[in-house]
């Protein structure tokens, strides 16, 4: 790594320092420090997860058939949309939750969108879930913007914001070389920013702890199970980040694999051919229903407490304003 690259993530550190030093100075603000930081998950006998450990999740050429099928170079955005529900304030709720995938090259110096002429650009997968839930009196919004190193999905990034109308939470999730750590190894931080008293602002850093990963990968990571011919993926990983809290610091083990046979379901798109995929871990039910074929779709899933079944697919460059949706009706959308 270039002095140039290392000085710009140590100016930031330190910045970030120097504003988390101000805000705990701040009465009502509670603060993570580094020392209170979450214990490494406990060391496990299983050779598999010492090889995750210490290998930082090697991938096979298996595992890269999702990631490199030639239809995501086409510029568009695969737009999915779900008839959703979830559970707010005790009861069921309906609506529509948007998928948007696309193809992107990263800057992982500053963690953004590559210009065009920043040199050796990452290729990534940018991996957005947008929810707007009606409740009695206010909607529930919540955004997830993810961004996952192609081929490998290997997390680079995770944001997610919550704003209800008493207040709003932002939570990031960032994979990065700590210079104060060692140069030549990753770290994970994860960083919130809750209105909510007893939680206030709060860093919960994980010291050479890269190979752990992000409940929101799940999305894309359970199609590739299926575009590898059905290859598990054992990890250690964080609960998700879609809450109006802050988040719950402890990785768990988990394993990503295919369950029983393939079989015909039926959503509001259509009968597909689908293989279920499943989480083992210790966290809530997490089950992903994946079309059997190319492009390998998420037909249907079950995370945490949220439930969707596929009702629209399109591919369609959505941040141009003269391409108009198949969905929502122009100026409509939520």
């Amino acid at each position: 790594m270039n002095a140039t690259v290392i000085s710009s993530m140590f100016t930031r550190k330190v910045l970030m320092c120097f504003v988390l030093m101000a805000v705990a100075a701040v009465p009502g603000v509670v603060m993570a420090q580094e020392s209170e930081a979450p214990a490494k998950a406990e060391e496990s006998r299983d050779p598999v997860w010492s090889e995750i450990r210490d290998n930082d999740r090697p991938v096979s050429d298996a595992w890269k058939t999702f990631s490199d099928l030639p239809l995501w170079e086409d510029g568009l955005s695969e737009m999915s949309y779900y008839d959703a529900k979830c559970v707010i304030y005790d009861k069921e709720r309906t609506y529509t939750r948007v998928h948007l995938m696309n193809r992107q090259f990263m800057n992982t110096v500053h963690y953004i969108k590559a210009a065009k002429d920043f040199p050796n650009p990452t290729p990534a997968f940018k991996f957005v879930i947008a929810e707007e839930v009606p409740t009695e009196n206010y909607n529930y919004r919540f955004l997830l913007t993810s961004f996952f190193e192609r081929p490998s999905l290997r997390p680079i990034k995770v944001s997610a914001s919550s704003q209800e109308w008493c207040g709003h939470v932002f939570k990031q999730l960032m994979w990065e070389r700590r210079p104060e750590v060692a140069d030549a190894e990753w770290s994970l931080d994860v960083t919130c920013y809750s209105y909510h008293d007893t939680e206030g602002d709060r860093w919960f850093p994980f010291p050479k702890q890269a190979h752990i990963e992000a409940h929101e990968g799940l999305f894309l990571q359970s199609r590739a199970v299926v575009a590898a011919g059905g290859e598990p993926r054992a990890m250690l990983m964080l609960k998700t980040m879609r809450s109006n809290h802050h988040p719950d610091p402890t990785p768990l083990e988990a394993i990503l694999q295919p369950a029983g046979k393939t079989r015909k379901i039926k959503v509001p798109l259509g009968e597909f051919e689908a293989q279920r995929v499943e989480l083992k871990w210790d966290g809530a039910e997490t089950w992903f229903d994946i079309e059997t074929s190319a492009p390998w779709r998420l037909l249907a899933f079950k995370a945490d407490d949220v439930e969707g079944e596929l009702r629209l697919v399109e591919r369609r460059a959505y941040w141009d304003r003269s391409k108009k949706s198949k969905f929502y009706k122009q100026g409509e959308a939520p």
